[in-house]
């Protein structure tokens, strides 16, 4: 049997798990929050060093390089990195099958790995963990089973189309305690503005970037629900979808542009989009940390 590793709660910390170009980082840094950012994408690291330098300098950034794997014994291992959508590296094989169809260029090369529970000892439990590494996302759930603490909040990619695995996901969101959650359209994210008036850290107005994860925790609109609503509501979701992208209409490449503009227009999503799920621990009172 593991034995139960301790991590002390730091309420001023946020871990950005697939930190890309810092867009989340740089907005967690302005709520007031110091954040442990993680990455494996060498350009990328080297872009974000130098655009959040001062944060850097202030301590109040760290950028953690590598790859989250499940085995941190392994020193390196092959990342898979897209030359036109760098938001898509990945560790994942299987990842970059699923979606040789949508994007060229794929190179491998061989980045370090990330022993993800030593990191969480030695800076604490995050408040908030962000979680989006491109179908590893499950290892860091893992590694938080091992631990007598867990955020406050936390939001990790869909499994997109599939409610099988997300039903999993939920399942092990459920066994690490937590017991709300948000479904959340992130395609039309960028165009949206916080309000100055905000109840996580600073209040401050912000524009956010093309990809970026967005708000979180008690900034999120709508009701928090059970496992059960929002797996109704996934299923709802991923129908919608699948009656959309099977049509004649989509099928039809050149008027699946003019289709997806309509119902952008009409029902303020987008088709079929991606969803992150937050979730907040049963822990966590509201209010208070």
């Amino acid at each position: 049997m593991t034995a139960t590793k301790h991590a002390k709660f730091m309420p001023n910390l946020i871990f950005d798990v697939g930190m890309h170009k810092g867009e989340d980082t740089e907005f967690y840094l302005k709520k007031g929050f110091d954040v442990v950012a993680f990455e494996a994408h060498p350009d990328l690291i080297a872009e974000t060093k130098s655009s959040l330098a001062q944060f850097i300098a202030d301590k109040r950034l760290r950028i953690v390089e590598g790859a989250i794997v499940p085995d941190p014994s392994v020193n390196h291992i092959v990342f898979y990195q897209y030359a036109d959508r760098s938001k898509w590296g990945t560790i994942e094989s299987d990842v970059v099958q699923s979606s040789a169809k949508r994007a060229a260029g794929v190179t491998e090369i061989k980045v370090p790995t990330i022993d993800f529970a030593s990191v969480i000892q030695s800076t604490g439990m995050p408040y908030y963990m962000k979680i989006d590494i491109e179908g590893a996302d499950i290892h860091c759930l893992e590694v938080l089973k091992s631990f007598d603490t867990k955020p406050a909040y936390l939001s990790i990619e869909a499994i997109e189309q599939d409610i099988g695995n997300q039903k999993k996901q939920i399942d092990l969101l459920c066994e690490l305690g937590f017991n709300g959650f948000k479904a959340i359209q992130q395609a039309r994210m960028h165009r949206r503005v916080l309000p100055a008036v905000s109840s996580e850290g600073n209040s401050i107005t912000h524009h956010f970037a093309k990809g970026s994860s967005g708000p979180f925790g008690s900034d999120l609109e709508g009701d928090w629900c059970g496992s059960e609503e929002i797996l109704t509501g996934y299923e709802r979701i991923f129908r919608r979808n699948r009656r959309v992208t099977d049509s004649v209409f989509w099928k039809t490449a050149l008027i699946r542009k003019p289709v997806r503009r309509a119902i952008e227009f009409f029902t303020g999503t987008t088709i079929p989009g991606w969803y992150d799920t937050h979730a907040r621990h049963s822990a966590h009172k509201p209010g208070k940390i």
